[in-house]
């Protein structure tokens, strides 16, 4: 019984007082019994067919009333037969198996299963109808439940435990639960800076100390008897969340460092809240105690340093990309997009470092465009730049990486060939220059001229490879134009 709630047993003590009432009134006769309610409702059916016997009587006409008696014994179980016996005791008319069943044990009056109505024409008595109803013969509990307080007993024992057990949850809300709290225990709570709310199993607000109301802009007494979950409690970001006082009546464990957020008058608050089960005598929770230490201020400081933070990330990231972008303008051509003179030195200087080194093959290509002074002077500057914009993505395209290409100033370029010997080399720079002077590979028709030069032509760095790349692109030039020279062709590369 323990396990019961105080609701409960008084919703039950309730219903059984009023059980209690309507079983006196039934003693007492206040109540009708069966017997009598069943009398009346025979009675009230034979005066039914009574007045139609005594119109028949009228009219001397018996056919309506023989049907009526008919369709009555068929359709009431509990009358077997019907019959018409005129003063002169002769059976007039018939339903059912009247004349045998008919059986009362007097000459005169009714009983529960013989009823007489008599009938009169012009004042004098014409006939009696007789009504033949089956006698009672319920077993005990049937008896029983056919008692009219019983069914209005159970239904009101149902009903009355719901509706009393509403009542006095209701009313129990609006009682002052602050009366069982000591004066000096409440005033105890008032002077702490947090706030206190003491619950009971229901969640709902035992006492709430003056701190926590003052965080509300709320009296104290107004919270008393409110579940504390109704309060409408949020997750930090806004988000619904589950109250930690919840989890502790229901799991009888301590929660801690639950961070809850709060709409109130004065604007939102957010609290960091603590809730503590208060057991009984069999370590059960019967209760709980919360607190509430009102962190809104550091709530607000931490998220503006937080956004403070998220701004320079934000800057840094920027900083960084335009970092980048300044490198990228810092080593490439902004026209063409390939490598600019000095970001290809340091490649190449890498490059020949690595291939000396490890006997690796290099080579050096040096090309310029065949008369572009005629091409800016005929066309335009903007017909000029396309033809040098061209000609770079071809070189990027064949090298398969814009790194190893440079425009070295100008319309004059410079690849550099890792692993390439110089007949691969040659085979690269005929390629390219077939294909520039292709129809159709630039809107202006161009030729290119091309200088060799390979590590195994023995120069000191990279710079004096460039320089034997470019002598053997003038060697080109002299020599007509649109062609590929090797250094190592030249007559000074035998010295």
């Amino acid at each position: 019984m323990s396990s019961v709630t105080p609701v409960a047993r008084l919703s039950l003590g309730l219903v059984a007082l009023t059980g209690t009432i309507l079983l006196g009134l039934d003693f007492v006769g206040f109540l009708p019994g069966h017997q009598a309610v069943s009398l009346e409702s025979r009675l009230a059916f034979s005066e039914t067919l009574a007045a139609e016997g005594s119109a028949a009587a009228s009219s001397r006409e018996l056919g309506p009333l023989r049907r009526s008696l008919q369709i009555s014994v068929e359709r009431n179980p509990e009358l077997v037969s019907a019959g018409l016996r005129s003063a002169a005791g002769r059976l007039l008319l018939g339903a059912g198996e009247h004349r045998r069943l008919w059986r009362p044990d007097k000459q005169s009056g009714s009983s529960p299963t013989h009823v007489r109505v008599p009938l009169l024409k012009d004042g004098k008595p014409w006939a009696e109808l007789e009504l033949r109803f089956t006698a009672p013969n319920l077993g005990a509990a049937e008896a029983l439940w056919s008692r009219p307080v019983v069914p209005l007993l159970a239904a009101t024992s149902v009903l009355g435990f719901l509706t009393y057990g509403f009542y006095l949850r209701r009313s129990l809300r609006h009682l002052d639960p602050s009366a069982v709290i000591p004066t000096r225990v409440q005033a105890a709570l008032d002077v702490m800076t947090e706030g206190v709310l003491l619950l009971d199993p229901e969640e709902r607000i035992v006492l709430a100390n003056a701190a926590f109301a003052e965080r509300l802009s709320r009296l104290p007494e107004s919270l008393l008897g409110l579940r504390a979950s109704d309060l409408e409690w949020r997750g930090p970001t806004g988000t619904p969340t589950s109250a930690p006082w919840s989890e502790t009546l229901s799991e009888g464990r301590t929660c801690t460092g639950t961070a809850l957020r709060l709409e109130t008058d004065a604007g939102p608050r957010v609290f960091m809240v603590n809730a503590s089960p208060v057991l009984d005598g069999w370590g059960r929770p019967k209760g709980a105690i919360a607190t509430f230490d009102d962190v809104t201020e550091l709530s607000r400081k931490t998220q503006a340093l937080e956004s403070a933070v998220a701004e320079l990330e934000k800057s840094q990231e920027e900083i960084r990309l335009q970092n980048e972008e300044l490198e990228q303008l810092a080593r490439r051509d902004p026209l063409t997009g390939v490598a600019n003179r000095r970001s290809f030195m340091e490649l190449l200087e890498g490059l020949f470092e690595d291939s000396r080194r490890e006997h690796k093959e290099l080579s050096c290509l040096m090309l310029d465009i065949d008369h572009f002074k005629s091409v800016n002077d005929t066309h335009g500057h903007a017909a000029g730049d396309e033809v040098i914009r061209r000609l770079a993505d071809a070189l990027s395209t064949e090298v398969s990486s814009a790194d190893f290409v440079c425009r070295y100033g100008g319309e004059e370029f410079c690849v550099a060939l890792p692993g390439t010997a110089a007949g691969a080399a040659a085979e690269v720079g005929e390629r390219l220059r077939k294909k520039v002077q292709s129809p159709g590979f630039a809107r202006v028709p161009i030729t290119v001229s091309f200088g060799l030069s390979t590590i195994g032509d023995r120069a000191a760095d990279a710079a004096g490879m460039i320089d034997q790349a470019d002598q053997a692109l003038y060697a080109s030039k002299e020599a007509g134009r649109n062609r590929v020279t090797q250094w190592n062709e030249l007559p000074q590369s035998k010295t």
